[in-house]
C-alpha cells in the first residue's frame, strides 16, 4: 500500500513538473512573438520616419580634340556619389506630409546640398512643396541619373534648364532652385492623373544661395497623362537673372544694355514621354530668351528593355539625337548668320544583373554648325562607360 501511495505521488509531480515546462516553453514562445512583433512594428515605424538611399557613379571617358577639349581626353572619374534621407512625418487621413534631404559628396565643397523640402498634400487634387527641390517643367530634367536611360542628358536640358555646367547663364545647379510650388491632379485612375499641374515661383539664383535680386521666377506645367506609361506637357517660366559677374564681352554676346541685376531669362517647352516595361520613347523642345540671345533645343530618344530570363538581369539599348542652337537668331534683327548648333547623335546599352547595379557604354558623334573645332573639324566622337552602384 505504501509503495502504491509513493508511486502515485510520485506520478502527480512529474505530472504537475511536465506541464509547467509545456507552459513555461509555451509562455515563452509567446513572449518571443510578442517580442518580435514588437520589433517589427518599431522597425515599421523607424523606416516611415526615416529611410536612407542612394547611389555612386563612376566613369570612364575618352573624347578626342575639339573646340571644349583642346586635347583629347581619357580619364577616370568619379562622376556621382550620392545619398538620400526620405520619410513620412504624418501619413493619414489628413493626407501626407514627407520630406527630403539629398546630398552629392562628389560635389564637395561646391554645393553638396541638392534637395531639401517639406511636402504635404492633403488630397490627390492639391498639395503644396516647399525648399530647395528639382524643377519639374522637364521630362528629361525629372529623371534621376541612377536611372536615365543614357549617360549624358540632352545639350537641350544642359543648356537651358539649369542642368549642367554649360547652361546659358553658368549655373550649375543641376536644375534646381529654392522656392515652392503648387500641385496636383484631377480624374484619377489606377495609380495615377490625367490632368496634371505644377505652378511654382523660385529664387532664380541656384542652389544653397539667398536669391541675388528681388525678382522671382514663376513657373507653370499643365501634363496631361491619358495612360499610365504615357504623359504629354507643356510648360512656360518667366524669369529675370543678376548676370552682374559677366564681362562686357559677355553683355555684348547678349545683346543687353539694361540693367545687369534684371536680364530677361525666360523658358518654354513641350514634349511627351512613354516609359514602359519594355520600351521607352520621348521628346522635348525648349525655347529660351535670355536677354536678347535667343537659343533652342530639342532632343528625341528611344530604346527596348530585354528582361532576360532566369534572374539573369537586363539589357537595354537605346538611340538619341539632340541640338542645341545657343542664338539662334538676332532677337531684334531676326537674323540668323551667326548660328551656332551643336547637334549630336548617341547610341547607348546597358547591363542590369542586379536591381542594385549597373553598366552603361555609350558612343556620341558630335557635329558642330559654324563652329570651329581645335584640330578644324567639324565632327567629335566620345566613348563614355559608367558604373552604378545602389543601395
Amino acid at each position: 500500500m505504501k509503495r502504491i501511495f509513493l508511486l502515485a505521488v510520485t506520478l502527480t509531480l512529474g505530472y504537475a513538473v511536465a506541464v509547467s515546462a509545456q507552459e513555461a516553453t509555451t509562455e515563452s514562445i509567446e513572449a518571443r512573438l510578442t517580442k518580435n512583433e514588437k520589433r517589427t512594428a518599431t522597425l515599421e515605424k523607424f523606416r516611415q520616419y526615416f529611410k536612407i538611399t542612394g547611389f555612386i557613379q563612376g566613369m570612364y571617358e575618352w573624347h578626342d580634340a575639339d573646340a571644349e577639349h583642346s586635347t583629347s581626353t581619357s580619364s577616370f572619374s568619379v562622376r556621382r556619389a550620392r545619398f538620400s534621407v526620405t520619410g513620412d512625418l504624418y501619413k493619414g487621413k489628413a493626407g501626407t506630409l514627407d520630406y527630403r534631404f539629398y546630398f552629392d559628396i562628389a560635389r564637395v565643397p561646391k554645393n553638396p546640398l541638392l534637395d531639401m523640402w517639406l511636402r504635404y498634400q492633403p488630397c490627390k487634387e492639391f498639395g503644396v512643396q516647399f525648399g530647395q527641390y528639382k524643377n519639374p517643367v522637364t521630362f528629361e530634367a525629372s529623371i534621376s541619373p541612377s536611372k536615365y536611360d543614357f549617360i549624358d542628358f540632352s545639350y537641350a536640358v544642359q543648356n537651358l534648364a539649369k542642368m549642367g555646367k554649360n547652361d546659358v547663364v553658368g549655373l550649375d545647379v543641376t536644375a534646381r532652385d529654392i522656392g515652392f510650388q503648387l500641385f496636383g491632379g484631377f480624374i484619377h485612375r489606377d495609380g495615377y492623373s490625367i490632368i496634371n499641374y505644377n505652378i511654382g515661383v523660385l529664387n532664380g539664383s541656384g542652389i544653397n544661395t539667398k536669391d541675388n535680386n528681388k525678382s522671382k521666377d514663376i513657373y507653370g506645367k499643365l501634363t496631361i497623362k491619358p495612360l499610365k506609361d504615357f504623359a504629354v506637357a507643356g510648360y512656360y517660366q518667366w524669369g529675370e537673372a543678376n548676370l552682374s559677374s559677366f564681362t562686357a564681352d559677355k553683355y555684348a554676346e547678349y545683346g543687353w544694355t539694361g540693367s545687369a541685376e534684371y536680364v530677361p531669362m525666360h523658358r518654354w517647352g513641350i514634349g511627351f514621354n512613354y516609359d514602359a516595361k519594355h520600351a521607352f520613347a520621348r521628346a522635348e523642345y525648349l525655347g529660351g530668351l535670355t536677354a536678347k540671345l535667343a537659343s533652342e533645343g530639342a532632343y528625341a530618344e528611344a530604346g527596348y528593355r530585354f528582361h532576360l530570363p532566369k534572374d539573369a538581369g537586363m539589357l537595354w539599348a537605346g538611340g538619341m539625337v539632340d541640338y542645341f542652337c545657343r542664338n539662334c537668331f538676332d532677337y531684334v534683327k531676326r537674323d540668323t548668320k551667326n548660328a551656332a548648333i551643336d547637334m549630336r547623335y548617341s547610341v547607348c546599352v546597358g547591363y542590369t544583373p542586379i536591381k542594385y547595379f549597373r553598366v552603361q557604354l555609350a558612343y556620341s558623334l558630335e557635329h558642330r554648325i559654324n563652329q570651329t573645332f581645335a584640330t578644324n573639324r567639324p565632327f567629335g566622337n566620345g566613348i563614355k562607360l559608367m558604373v552604378t552602384g545602389a543601395f
